[in-house]
């Protein structure tokens, strides 16, 4: 190197950009500094993140917020390569725009400015993203997905039905035991593969008088 460019250089270059000039310089960076690491097959973690916000700050919104009810807040939504936690992006929005499918358009914006070659072999997310829209969306694309599903009264249905089919469990190890089924939940516009998880019951806790040990 021969010289750098002063602080106040930088800072006056970059007030010049808009939010969306700078969005779009800086992504491509950010992809590109990760991108070796995604050659070999990976997991897609989705998540978002409440914060509440003390003070004034841009966007601020009054959402949901288990922590801390009827402050204001922003929402991270963030993508991320599962067990290395590289992260893809984040998008900050109000915390008004929680549920999962307003994160969705940042992360397709990430994905599609990689190869498809080098997409997730999967997705996995909690209860937040086990919705129609947001399937969908995965579904459109043909990339795969893992996400949990609300207890809903259908879905506590078929819980109930299948814990009685024990020839039905096959176990998948450290004390656990998964069954396949199929599932069409109300507002959903086609049937689709579920998969329940239970402790095994040989090994799980049981209660005798009044004590708990563990089953033989």
């Amino acid at each position: 190197m021969q010289k750098i460019i002063s602080e106040d250089a930088l800072r006056r270059a970059l007030a010049r950009m808009s939010a969306e000039q700078s969005q779009a310089w800086l992504a491509p960076q950010l992809i590109g500094s990760v991108q070796a690491a995604l050659s070999t097959p990976w997991i897609l973690d989705i998540d978002a993140t409440v914060k509440p916000i003390y003070g004034r700050q841009q966007g601020a919104q009054i959402g949901y917020n288990a922590q801390k009810p009827g402050r204001p807040s922003h929402v991270y939504h963030s993508y991320f390569v599962a067990n290395l936690r590289i992260s893809l992006g984040v998008e900050v929005l109000p915390g008004n725009e929680h549920a999962g499918a307003r994160g969705m358009p940042g992360l397709w914006k990430a994905l599609e400015r990689l190869p498809r070659t080098q997409w997730p072999t999967y997705a996995r997310g909690d209860c937040g993203y086990g919705n129609e829209a947001v399937m969908l969306e995965f579904e459109e694309r043909g990339l795969p997905y893992l996400f949990k599903l609300r207890h809903t009264t259908k879905v506590k249905a078929l819980v109930k039905a299948m814990m009685g089919r024990g020839e039905l469990w096959q176990d998948c190890g450290d004390g656990w035991q998964a069954l396949e089924s199929t599932l069409k939940l109300s507002g959903w516009t086609r049937e689709r593969r579920v998969i329940l998880v239970r402790e095994n019951p040989a090994r799980a806790p049981v209660t005798i008088e009044g004590k708990a040990r563990r089953g033989k």
